[in-house]
């Protein structure tokens, strides 16, 4: 079983000229680079929109509705045998994204064991994790406990993907559909021990810096949007509220429903915290709507702007804010709170209202931006409510209904699940999501972590003055042993050039210096017995465009930076043209035996690209992963 951790990512760039004129860098495979230009940054914007709870079956949830028709319905027996719905396509914009896939959510301490997940209709209620430890994750990279607010396990602080929006000069801001300072819109903003701790999170995000915070969450108003005779500070404490109210914090405050559609155009402020006229919820918490009602047919709240319309103040906010770019999360956060309650019609409403907010930034994308400069990754935080078919369990069976009507389901927890959830990626830098999806799941299919989401949307914005593109290092699970087995690369940001292009004859070569990569074991001799470690590397094939150079034209000769008696070296892998088998196979990089393994041990190898002389120019480029095994 292999876990990710938290890793630096290696900007491999630089080009190497040939005689006809290639320039040749690495990057990521079998997919187009996210920039026609060698020396591009990042992408300007990256937007994440989370469905907080929404797990495969709440997305078919709301398509049945809207179209009749779902993409993931299937029975599956105990043991993951699966027998799709037939018919079945997607309805969404999102679902036609180049990058479509499942994702693990579990939190620190935990795992996701796709044969265990399948084996018997209680395994995915174990073990779950929350919002908090979640979008901590989707908003950093690292792996934390259930309830912890933008810190690690040992409750220190984690910089998220909004705090260096800040730092490069972009705008920020969060928008949801539930109480701005719940679990994940604070991940993003604020630092704290406890997700509960509303008071001291809201003064945190107030002084975060941010340009939009959008919510519900408003101290004056109940559940229908109905004006309270008093005040009721649950998710906001009264010094702050009253520090809005009074002009005296950084931010415009907003309330109403036309403040809201009045920012969706022309000048803005630069500052502004708009807090809906409504307690828990825009709508989902709402006195009137029932489970078994047709949904939409519930009187709604209309005091209220909904998702998409805070969604589209909430861009041009940003956009004004900024010449450099932003980022933003959007939440559909009432997708959580009605599949808590089990309340159906309230989950489709949410997913029919999550899917429009999507659609509202996709316009945007297209309208006011390109695919070329923006991000946009649609995924979970988690599944909630274990949402399958009538009569589920043991076998997991499909939801019915059709077109415009109530639908047929059974809801399995008041809680959340452990299940894979969806996740949609389209733009610069969604490829290195797709190649991160290195886990198969029986029924979900190819299956990356939301660590790799937080890694690779920071590690865009990382070094984003270098060219090329991220190289990530995984490293399987070691088991409950005392101390760490890690790995890391050298020169996070720096460039490796593939330069020369010496002609040899039948072939142009060129030559480069992998960073150094270093492995750190400090496990207990007692529980680790007479194992040891071994590095591995995998290449990627090269593409510039429609044209590939497979993966093995690359070769490499392994060797150790410092002699360390018990540590060898991996044997020289030559390319194909050298009559070897290049680096499409996994390659050993250094070995360490149970008698050398404890300490850093830090390797390299020299790279050598072979490639036919009549190659056709262009800008190739292709990924080399480094894994770290640990050997029994």
């Amino acid at each position: 079983m292999t876990s990710r951790v938290p890793m630096k990512w290696l900007r491999i760039a630089g080009t190497g000229v040939l005689a006809a004129g290639i320039a040749i860098s690495s990057t990521t495979p079998a997919l187009a680079a996210p920039s026609a230009d060698p020396g591009a940054p990042g992408p300007k914007n990256i937007i994440h929109l989370i469905g907080d709870g929404m797990g495969f079956n709440q997305v078919d949830l709301g398509s049945q509705f809207e179209h009749g028709r779902t993409a993931y319905q299937t029975t599956v027996k105990p043991g993951g045998v699966s027998t799709p719905v037939p018919g079945q396509a997607g309805t969404q914009v999102y679902q036609e994204f180049p990058v479509a896939l499942a994702m693990s959510t579990y939190q620190f301490g935990n795992t996701y064991d796709p044969v265990q997940n399948w084996s018997s209709f209680s395994a995915p209620l174990k073990n779950s994790t929350d919002s908090a430890a979640a979008a901590t994750t989707l908003a950093t990279g690292v792996k934390t406990l259930n309830n912890v607010i933008g810190q690690d396990e040992n409750h220190e602080d984690l910089k998220t993907v909004a705090e260096r929006a800040l730092e490069l000069g972009k705008a920020t801001g969060v928008v949801t559909s539930v109480p701005w300072t719940h679990a994940t819109p604070a991940s993003y903003l604020a630092h704290n021990e406890h997700r509960n701790n509303y008071h001291d999170i809201a003064a945190d995000m107030m002084d975060s810096g941010a340009n939009v915070i959008f919510g519900a969450g408003n101290p004056w108003y109940d559940d229908n949007g109905d004006k309270r005779a008093n005040p009721s500070y649950s998710y906001i404490g009264e010094t702050e509220w009253n520090k809005l109210v009074d002009g005296q914090s950084a931010f415009d405050l907003v309330e109403s429903k036309d403040d809201f559609l009045a920012l969706a155009e022309g000048d803005t402020p630069t500052h502004v915290l708009g807090t809906a006229q409504v307690a828990g919820t825009l709508q989902a918490d709402r006195t009137a709507l029932k489970s078994g009602d047709v949904p939409f047919t519930a009187p709604q709240n209309d005091n209220v702007p909904s998702l998409p319309q805070m969604t589209d103040a909430a861009l041009n906010v940003l956009s004004n804010a900024s010449d450099e770019g932003f980022f933003v999360m959007i939440e559909g956060g009432a997708i959580d709170w009605a599949s808590h309650d089990n309340n159906t019609a309230g989950a489709v409403e949410e997913q029919v209202d999550f899917n429009r907010t999507i659609e509202t930034v996709v316009d945007w994308v297209e309208e006011n931006s390109s695919w070329d400069e923006t991000l946009v990754v649609i995924t979970a935080d988690h599944e909630c409510g274990y949402l399958s078919g009538p009569a589920a369990n043991p076998a997991w069976t499909p939801v019915q209904g059709a077109q415009g009507e109530a639908p047929q389901v059974s809801w399995n927890s008041g809680g959340h699940t452990n299940h894979l959830v969806p996740v949609f990626a389209k733009g610069p830098g969604s490829e290195l999501l797709a190649a991160a999806a290195t886990g198969t799941d029986p029924v979900r299919g190819a299956y990356l972590d939301n660590a790799d989401v937080g890694r690779v949307s920071n590690a865009l914005w990382a070094a984003n003055d270098t060219d090329g593109i991220p190289l990530l290092a995984t490293v399987p699970e070691a088991g409950e042993v005392g101390g760490k087995l890690t790995l890391s690369v050298a020169d996070f940001g720096a460039g490796v050039a593939l330069t020369g292009g010496e002609n040899v004859g039948d072939r142009l070569r060129f030559a480069g210096t992998l960073p150094e990569v270093s492995v750190t074991d400090s496990r207990a001799t007692a529980t680790v017995g007479t194992g040891g470690w071994t590095v591995s590397g995998q290449s990627g094939d090269l593409s510039s465009g429609p044209r590939t150079l497979r993966a093995q034209n690359l070769g490499w000769t392994p060797g150790l930076v410092s002699a360390k008696d018990g540590v060898i070296a991996g044997s020289p892998v030559a390319s194909l043209l050298g009559g070897g088998t290049g680096l499409a196979a996994p390659a050993t990089l250094a070995t360490a035996t149970s008698d050398s393994r404890l300490g850093t041990t830090t390797v390299s190898a020299d790279l050598a690209l072979e490639v036919p002389v009549d190659t056709r120019e262009g800008d190739y480029a292709g990924t080399l992963t480094v894994s770290l095994f640990p050997v029994d």
